[in-house]
């Protein structure tokens, strides 16, 4: 019996990281990127799990059903599958009034639009499987507390959080229920990071301290972040419809 994972911007950074250590596990592992990371490719070939990539661009919605059609077809042999929504974008980095209207469309498309779309699609499709379902929303900090210049992000993400409570309430009362959670994961070291270093304090007036963090080796690892992730979840120490964040979530052993 396999268990399988579904996760979106798996290419690079975090998701590059939690890819790696389940395809170390042995799982299969569906990619939904927009760009193929070679490199994880070869890795993939000398681990024990299996990995594929699905080239596809989140701004879009037309096509996910039919892409979540294709990898949860044949659902023999699966003992788990898991849907990990991490794909995201932090721009536009500007005020409200400043942005330009495709912009902000592109963030709330692919930081939430994206991800309901694909907790949709999964659960139409598996509700009646009678083996472990999970849906993890990749959150942020930025969804609970206001950042000025970040406004597009932070709506976002307060989005999927509410997304995951109320579905969490829906699932509760399903024969073969769903377990939802939105993981706040920290400040971690990757490119979306960068992008926010080279903000200018006109654009975002906080960058001074995610200049700070990064100067006074405060940034976690994605491969520490990864393994933390993916202990509590596969010990099933989140809560239906939890939102939780993974700097004050408790250990388990």
């Amino acid at each position: 019996m396999d268990d399988t994972y579904i996760i979106t911007g798996g290419s690079k950074g975090l998701g590059a990281a939690i890819i790696r250590q389940l395809l170390e596990q042995g799982a299969a592992v569906h990619c939904i990127s927009r760009s193929e990371n070679e490199t994880l490719r070869q890795e993939a070939l000398r681990m024990e799990g299996q990995l594929t990539f699905h080239a596809y661009d989140l701004a879009q919605t037309e096509g996910i059903d039919s892409l979540m059609e294709r990898i949860l077809a044949q659902p023999d042999g699966v003992a788990s599958v898991t849907l990990i929504n991490n794909a995201g974008m932090i721009e536009p980095m500007v005020s409200i009034g400043r942005a330009a209207p495709d912009d902000l469309q592109r963030s709330l498309q692919v930081n939430l639009v994206a991800p309901a779309a694909l907790t949709n699609s999964f659960i139409r499709l598996t509700q009646a499987w009678p083996i472990v379902k999970r849906v993890v929303g990749i959150s942020s900090g930025a969804g609970r507390k206001p950042y000025p210049g970040w406004g597009a992000y932070c709506t976002a993400k307060a989005g999927l959080d509410m997304l995951t409570r109320c579905v969490g309430v829906e699932q509760v009362q399903q024969p073969h229920p769903v377990l939802i959670c939105s993981v706040a994961p920290g400040v971690v070291d990757t490119d979306m990071q960068r992008e926010i270093r080279a903000a200018s304090e006109e654009d975002f007036p906080q960058v001074g301290r995610f200049v700070q963090l990064q100067e006074q080796g405060e940034l976690r690892s994605p491969e520490d972040t990864a393994k933390q992730l993916l202990h509590l979840l596969q010990a099933n120490a989140f809560e239906q419809g939890e939102v939780a964040d993974l700097r004050t979530k408790e250990p388990v052993s």
